[in-house]
């Protein structure tokens, strides 16, 4: 079991800002990044870390928006995948090889990274990604939420995870027309009873990779939005599918 280390850092976005990660280390030549969902609970992600197999060192960065002493949403695409930078080969912790995970929110960050950086990283896992739209019942809330006489009672923490529900609609677009030529191994992983982002999402996500990055399409039964503490091993065999493929094409390269 792995000990994790909490740590500072600064993301190095269009203004600097200094962020938190959890690092689960391992002296293997694998790291994996994870991008968490909106808003931030990175205890959520404590057992996965916990369950790292042998090989693999883990970094949960705290998305910009919900760090320490963060005061505004951070609702561009390109700011939250700048802030892995320091993560990556060339930067401030080491080359390893990289692979990106990221979950509901994070699952079209995760992607977009791995085709922003292809030759720093080899492959993404998207797990319950919010691709489209959530369920009826969570837009009803956000549109709740926007109500101006509701914004007194509203926490702030909220208010930033309607920014970036919001915010991430006219960036998807372009992730997903990106995604048609990217080649890059990506697995995608979503639960059959979430109850807050259909499966659809995920669904529509395969469709659009191309044929070549196109992994498994692994439905989880029972599986809810919390796939990471609900069934962490199967996030770890879908990162690991990745690390096959990539292999079997090195070794096909070399030939």
């Amino acid at each position: 079991m792995a000990q994790l280390h909490e740590i500072s850092f600064i993301a190095p976005l269009s203004e600097p800002l200094e962020s938190q990660a959890t690092i689960a280390p391992d002296p293997g030549d694998w790291r994996l990044i994870i991008f968490h969902g909106t808003p931030a609970n990175c205890y959520l992600y404590r057992r996965f870390l916990r369950t790292a197999p042998p090989g693999i060192e883990i970094v949960l960065p705290v998305r910009p928006g919900f760090g320490k002493g963060h005061q505004r949403a951070v609702t561009s695409f390109d700011e939250q995948v700048a802030a892995i930078k320091p993560f990556l080969p060339g930067g401030d912790f080491g080359d390893k090889r990289i692979i990106t995970l990221g979950v509901s929110y994070g699952g079209e960050l995760a992607v977009k990274a791995a085709m922003d950086f292809p030759d720093r990283i080899v492959g993404a896992v998207a797990v319950s990604s919010l691709i489209d739209e959530p369920h009826d019942y969570a837009l009803q809330l956000e549109k709740l939420g926007g109500d101006e006489r509701m914004t007194e009672f509203v926490p702030d923490r909220w208010k930033k995870v309607r920014e970036e529900v919001a915010g991430r609609r006219p960036q998807i677009g372009p992730v997903l027309e990106r995604l048609k030529s990217y080649t890059g191994p990506v697995e995608v992983v979503h639960g059959d009873f979430d109850a807050i982002v259909p499966k659809a999402n995920s669904e529509k996500l395969y469709a659009a990779l191309s044929e070549a990055s196109r992994g498994l399409l692994d439905i989880v039964p029972g599986g809810t939005h919390y796939l990471e503490l609900q069934f962490p091993r199967r996030l770890h065999r879908a990162v690991q599918r990745v690390i096959e493929r990539v292999s079997e094409t090195e070794r096909a390269m070399a030939k």
